[in-house]
């Protein structure tokens, strides 16, 4: 068989279409369920977040130095 020299074509994510969630969003749902201490403490009140900001900032503070 011959190889087809198209690219395929992926959709691109907009941010329009990435829901935001403020902090409060965030503590109520389920799957921040066993983190809220640290969604209350590392989340801004006044800022928006998509899941993937909000588990980049979680990973982020669990992977810190322990002084």
């Amino acid at each position: 068989m011959a190889k087809s020299n198209k690219k395929q074509q992926v959709p691109v994510e907009t941010a329009a279409e990435t829901p935001r969630y403020t902090k409060a969003d965030l503590l109520n749902s389920k799957k921040f369920r066993h983190q809220r201490d640290i969604v209350a403490a590392l989340l801004d009140e006044n800022k928006t977040y998509t899941i993937e900001e909000a588990e980049a900032l979680i990973g982020r503070f669990m992977k810190g130095k322990v002084n």
